[in-house]
């Protein structure tokens, strides 16, 4: 009910809060029946031929997920048989399908998002890379890496709630962005290690209060630290 609530957010409070850590920010967005599996196809395609390596790519997601035969799927528009394997092998987009697409994309700083059920069993997919990669990234700076945040196990589902008009993942992450998740020592930065950590703190209190039973998100990491966000006053 609040994916696209939930990713318009996301993009607004990026464009607000990381206008002093970036140049430029540009956005590219595919919502409700844009979002089928040829345009993101499409459209990451693009990405390939655009993106740099000294850019940070965020990649956001929110929508149905499905895991079958313990292969987790986004869901497009188009697809309405979220369990039908065949269906899904024909409509959907698996984990290790849109890796294997994501793998071009030459920023070695990269933030990926899954507000979806199940999607904690893609975060370790999405997160691979070849051996040349890896080595490549080793021989980086501290501050390079791939960051795989998910919202719930890949037993569980991701819930959302009226009173928050957002999936509890997302609205989290927003709080964590405004600040909230800025730790010791306070230095106006929200940084990916930070976020990971009010994820992990949040999420599962939050899902207690609202729906009785903890949430739990699964985040998976390769390379270091660094900030996402830049306040008035941070270095």
């Amino acid at each position: 009910n609040y994916a696209e609530a939930d990713a318009g957010a996301f993009v607004n409070e990026l464009k607000k809060r990381g206008k002093r850590l970036y140049e430029e920010i540009y956005v590219h967005e595919l919502y409700n029946r844009e979002a089928t599996r040829e345009n993101i196809l499409k459209k990451v395609g693009e990405l390939k031929e655009k993106v740099g390596p000294n850019d940070v790519f965020y990649f956001f997601y929110a929508g149905h997920g499905s895991l079958v035969d313990n292969t987790f799927y986004f869901i497009p528009t188009e697809v309405t048989r979220l369990y039908d394997k065949e269906a899904l092998e024909k409509g959907a987009l698996s984990a290790e399908l849109f890796r294997n697409q994501l793998r071009d994309i030459k920023a070695l700083k990269q933030v990926m998002v899954l507000d979806a059920c199940h999607s904690g069993s893609s975060t370790e997919i999405l997160a691979e890379r070849g051996a040349a990669e890896e080595k490549a990234l080793a021989q980086l700076s501290r501050s390079t890496g791939i960051h795989v945040l998910a919202a719930a196990g890949s037993e569980q589902t991701a819930a959302e709630f009226t009173e928050l008009g957002h999936g509890l993942f997302t609205y989290m992450i927003l709080e964590a962005l405004s600040g909230k998740a800025d730790g010791a020592p306070l230095d106006n930065k929200v940084t990916v290690y930070e976020l990971k950590s009010f994820l992990d703190d949040q999420v599962p209190e939050y899902s207690q209060k609202y729906k009785g039973s903890p949430q739990y998100p699964s985040t998976f990491s390769r390379g270091q630290d660094f900030p996402l966000t830049l306040e008035k006053g941070g270095e």
